[in-house]
């Protein structure tokens, strides 16, 4: 249990380490807010071979409301309200993201994959990515001007989506141009189709919104254009419809792909009877208090290529053992997006080395920990359940002895894995490493090795 603390405290203390991990199925499912007009918008309707998606983006403003009082529930309420398929948020505080993705939990009964990425190393506030679709690999690039881009490669029913979340500078124009310039440059990197969402802190006919448009199209404009764009009467559509004192939140998306606009849309997150407002921005929305000084930007899209879920059916004799709901995911460092591990008794990171004299027993082989999610023992199961492969740089395979499986005491949502290095003296350079649990397998995570 102390070492389970200790290592619970060094995870978070580490500036390198970024939250990247899914948590639990909700024990029990609560039912999910409803207010009129959010989901009468572009119902999600199916086709063959196509699947809706609904993208919200959104400046969270620290989860403070313009009442001044932060409130996380409150932010979870309206994005479980709008229920977003992925969302990218800004001015989120990592230390409430386990508190948002829980309460999320609750309010939907579903599963959300998080990806945090910080505005720039060292501080605590940064750009967050949801999705209710498992991570096919996350990544990150910092940004000129003390800003960054996150980004994930999500898998929607077979089809790859890279989703991108960013918070330009706040201070000029000719920074939020050369960061637009590093983030296309970045998203290159990336498969289409491509969605970008973020607060701009431009408006659309500043030079950084139109250096976007050169490659992207804006979904406001898009829906604007097919009549498909929606708001309220106090803001009504037009294009600089307000997300604040204008139209500075976006989502931009790939052009000529296999994803088509359906319709945006800015809702009224207004609670007009309460009128409490400490934090107004001179327009006609500080009449009534909003989750945020940010209004929330809803894109509806159909992507083709995906196959929707299937509707399961109800079987008299159940399943003895059920499949996991999504892979073993092990955790990496998305600035490098090599793997979050730890030597288990120094707890200091990679390279390490084959063999420590600190370790006890008398192989003294070094055993390492290595953190994961969607990594859950049956009962009367132990670390054996697990297996832990490794292949290195020069084509070697390894089975990795697996020494302990469990929980990190207090986030049942994160697993702590050990296991023991190869044993073979002459091995060095990078290994990549994947666990198996219960037929599925995680993603590859590279880890060095040091000479001896």
């Amino acid at each position: 249990m102390r070492r389970r603390r200790w290592l619970l405290l060094f995870l978070f203390l580490c500036s390198y380490l970024l939250f990247y991990t899914t948590y639990r199925t909700a024990e029990s499912a609560n039912l999910k807010p409803t207010r009129p007009g959010l989901n009468a918008v572009l119902p999600s309707t199916a086709v063959d071979s196509s699947v809706s998606i609904r993208v919200l983006s959104w400046n969270i403003q620290f989860g403070e409301g313009t009442d001044a009082v932060t409130n996380i529930d409150r932010t979870a309420t309206w994005i479980a309200n709008i229920n977003p398929d992925f969302m990218g948020l800004c001015e989120v505080p990592v230390e409430i993201v386990p508190t948002l993705v829980t309460l999320l939990t609750q309010k939907t009964g579903q599963v959300w994959f998080p990806h945090f990425v910080p505005k720039f190393p060292g501080i605590s506030e940064g750009n967050l990515i949801l999705s209710r679709h498992p991570f096919s690999s996350v990544n990150a690039r910092f940004l000129s001007a003390n800003r960054s881009v996150a980004e994930a490669t999500i898998n929607v029913g077979g089809q790859t989506v890279s989703f991108f979340a960013t918070h330009l500078d706040d201070a000029a124009s000719s920074n939020r141009v050369i960061e637009v310039g590093e983030i296309k440059s970045f998203a290159d990197n990336f498969p289409e189709p491509r969605i970008f969402t973020g607060d701009f802190n431009g408006g659309p006919d500043t030079a950084e919104a139109l250096s976007m448009q050169d490659t992207y199209a804006d979904a406001w404009i898009e829906s604007m254009n097919r009549g498909t764009a929606v708001s309220y009467p106090d803001n009504p559509v037009f294009m600089h419809t307000r997300t604040r004192r204008g139209r500075i939140d976006y989502v931009f998306y790939s052009r000529q792909s296999l994803l088509s606009i359906t319709g945006a849309q800015v809702p009224d997150s207004r609670d007009l009877g309460n009128p409490n407002v400490a934090i107004t921005l001179g327009t006609a929305d500080d009449r009534g208090v909003r989750p945020s000084d940010h209004n929330q930007f809803i894109a509806n899209f159909i992507l083709t290529g995906a196959t929707p879920t299937p509707t399961p059916t109800p079987t008299p004799t159940p399943t003895p053992t059920p499949a996991a709901a999504s892979p073993p995911v092990l955790l990496v460092d998305p600035s490098t997006n090599r793997a979050v591990a730890l030597h288990s008794i120094l707890f200091t990171p990679e390279p390490f080395s084959i063999t420590s004299p600190l370790n006890p027993g008398s192989d003294k082989r070094t055993r390492i920990i290595l953190f994961g999610t969607n990594i859950n023992l049956l009962a009367g199961e132990d670390s054996s359940a697990a297996t832990v492969n490794a292949v290195s740089s020069s084509g070697g395979t390894y089975q990795l002895s697996v020494e302990f499986v469990g929980k990190v005491s207090g986030f049942d949502w994160l697993s702590m894995i050990e296991v023991r290095l190869p044993d073979d003296s002459s091995l060095q350079g990078d290994i990549s490493v994947n666990l198996t649990i219960h037929g599925a397998t995680s993603n590859n995570v590279p880890l060095s090795i040091k000479a001896p």
